[in-house]
């Protein structure tokens, strides 16, 4: 399943923060990574990462001796991670809701992105999850949190401070997703917009259940606070932007 919004976005955000130099700094990742490391809780020799972008994360995990699998579906960012990948990195190209992969894996990872689809296309891809997983392994995934998106609709913001670029965040209540608009000022007309499925940590353990899945872990992330404009690293399960989930195989 490719929505037909997925591709044309990411490409152009990866050209608008690639323009301005706007990417996280590398100690972003390697805190990132050593949060992950830690809610996972063991090691693990084989890593697959779906809508992996740069590989950022994916590099600094195969610098610590593993082998990671990588998925991107635009072609211009899967460039990228393979002309920049470590040697124990794999970078594919192709969606991940039909590309074909011949092996399991110790950990899956999928990082800000989950949602694509509607709930059918959610519970495939959790079934091919549970297919990809092996019978010990462990999955992490981002969920957003429906009742933070509903309080922070409309609001704009810029994003990695880039001037130029104006962000807005906004909730769509018939679906229950969020939407993440970018444009450059000027140009109005010429928006890139992502849409993804907002659920509430029981609706999602309902879907991970029908797959096979056991949800053993909430992990929920931080909030911007609109009114001082700081991102607050600590927030509670029903006020955070999101929240990860660890998984295992029923």
């Amino acid at each position: 399943m490719k929505a037909n919004w997925a591709e044309t976005y990411y490409k152009r955000q990866f050209e608008l923060m690639r323009s301005n130099s706007a990417y996280p700094a590398n100690n972003f990742f390697e805190e990132e990574v050593s949060l992950l490391l830690e809610q996972v809780g063991r090691p693990s020799a084989t890593v697959l990462e779906l809508g992996a972008g740069r590989s950022d994360i994916a590099n600094i995990l195969a610098r610590q001796d593993r082998k990671i699998v990588t998925i991107e579906l635009v072609e211009e960012i899967c460039g990228y991670a393979k002309k920049h990948a470590h040697q124990n990195v794999q970078a594919l190209c192709g969606d991940f809701y039909t590309i074909k992969l011949q092996r399991d894996f110790d950990l899956i990872l999928y990082l800000d992105g989950f949602g694509v689809g509607n709930d059918d296309d959610q519970s495939y891809l959790l079934q091919r999850i549970f297919n990809w997983l092996s019978d010990d392994g462990y999955a992490l995934i981002d969920i957003y949190q429906p009742l933070y998106w509903q309080k922070i609709a409309g609001q704009e913001m810029y994003p990695f401070g880039i001037e130029n670029i104006i962000r807005k965040y906004d909730y769509d209540e018939a679906g229950n997703r969020m939407t993440d608009t970018w444009w450059e000022k000027g140009k109005e007309n010429e928006t890139i917009t992502q849409s993804l499925a907002c659920y509430s940590p029981e609706q999602i353990y309902t879907l991970c259940e029908k797959a096979g899945l056991q949800i053993i872990a909430y992990y929920p992330s931080g909030a911007i606070d609109f009114e001082t404009g700081a991102f607050q690293k600590i927030a509670s399960l029903d006020e955070c932007l999101s929240y990860r989930i660890k998984l295992k195989k029923n």
